[in-house]
């Protein structure tokens, strides 16, 4: 299940994409459960709507909560009764208020992966306190837990003392490689830095533009290009334009199927993201394609670039440091070779068949074992349905 508008690019949205077509590879019959979204139509039938989707801004970056409504149980269900799911894996289960009603109608066995990092702020901290009991409620009626890496595992843990399982989000290793073309435009020599994202505030991307514009001063053979679009766009643009650098592309949004061909036309990818990332899957991408991966260390992004790769770490908003980094990339095609090839044995460890097999496990292990402790089943349900009515009072009249 996922609990965001599954017609629109995100992380989540694409591991369960890619999960689901890697699981009907191999025989299984799968269906995505996801809010609905005023304005699409859905015209897959592998895909069920249920509810509908708000845009919020968490932490400083756009998302959305599905927000259930008045008379939705029924539906639900009447849903799970039709499609009889052996599993029902929910994704970032702790969003108000869909998986929770789906969850607590739910007779299957309940799996359920945790991707969200919380930054290390006061607001952070903040809704980590205030969904400590309710992350407990709800991992009372799991089966099985996953967290994409130790960062959500480790907040997991202070509120769920079971087995965490730390399987991380896949790469298809058949569209980002080393046989990619690149875009012909930029193969003039120059050196070219790559920067593919939503360009929100916590993504950190004005640090590498201050960056590259120190770096241009010492390595004039240099090109950036910023692929994405958000809030600091605008901001973005007035910069380049007052300091006149010219150097910069601003490419805006740019297609799912053009990525692989702009991180095989790059010979560096930077990410300067300054927290919230719980992994990393655009360092994952550009490994996949050979390329130097320089990043802001934030604890995401540690749990990628280890060993040789923590070379090419720095501190958030270091942008002196950020910029010695791409220098001597920049300067040095042996080390970025180095690197490169460094990366490709590392993403190995990532691919969606190596992935998957480890979901398949925790299924199997999860099907095979009898539900313990069927008397308490009772309360942990009167927990949920007291969580669920606080929320609905939220969200009813959204």
């Amino acid at each position: 299940m996922c609990p965001y508008n599954f017609f629109r690019s995100g992380g989540v949205q694409s591991h369960i994409e890619f999960l689901s077509n890697e699981l009907r590879n191999r025989g299984h019959e799968v269906k995505v459960i996801a809010p609905g979204v005023e304005g699409i139509k859905n015209n897959r039938d592998d895909v069920i709507l249920l509810g509908s989707s708000l845009k919020v801004s968490i932490n400083r970056t756009q998302g959305e909560l599905s927000v259930a409504g008045r008379n939705l149980n029924g539906f639900i269900e009447e849903m799970l009764e039709r499609e009889k799911f052996d599993i029902l894996h929910f994704h970032e289960p702790e969003m108000p208020i869909l998986p929770i009603q789906v969850l607590l109608k739910s007779n299957s066995i309940n799996i359920a992966t945790f991707h969200a990092a919380l930054p290390k702020t006061i607001v952070g901290k903040s809704i980590e306190m205030a969904s400590m009991a309710f992350i407990e409620s709800i991992v009372d009626r799991l089966d099985g837990i996953i967290a994409v890496s130790e960062v959500p595992a480790k907040r997991l843990s202070k509120m769920y003392k079971g087995r965490i399982n730390i399987i991380p989000n896949g790469i298809d290793l058949r569209v980002f490689n080393t046989k990619n073309r690149p875009f012909e435009e930029y193969l003039d020599g120059k050196v070219n830095i790559l920067f593919l994202g939503r360009l929100d505030k916590r993504k950190g991307v004005i640090y590498l533009v201050k960056a590259f514009r120190k770096l241009q001063k010492e390595f004039g053979n240099v090109r950036l290009i910023i692929a994405g679009k958000g809030d600091e766009s605008k901001k973005l643009e007035s910069y380049v334009k007052k300091h006149k650098l010219d150097n910069i592309k601003l490419l805006g949004f740019v297609k799912e199927e053009d990525k692989p061909r702009l991180y095989a036309s790059c010979d560096i990818f930077c990410s300067p993201a300054l927290y919230g990332e719980s992994l990393g899957i655009v360092l994952l991408e550009a490994m996949a394609t050979g390329k130097s991966v320089v990043a802001y260390a934030n604890p995401g992004y540690k749990t990628v670039l280890k060993n040789r790769g923590s070379l090419f770490l720095v501190k958030p908003k270091n942008i002196k440091g950020l910029k010695e980094k791409l220098l001597v990339l920049s300067k040095d095609r042996e080390l970025r070779n180095f690197m490169g090839r460094w990366g490709i044995g590392e993403v190995k460890n990532y691919s969606w068949t190596k992935v998957t097999n480890e979901i398949i496990s925790l299924y199997s292990k999860s099907l095979n074992s009898k539900r313990g402790m069927e008397g308490n089943v009772e309360q942990k349900q009167s927990n949920l349905k007291r969580l669920v009515f606080r929320l609905k009072k939220i969200f009813n009249n959204v």
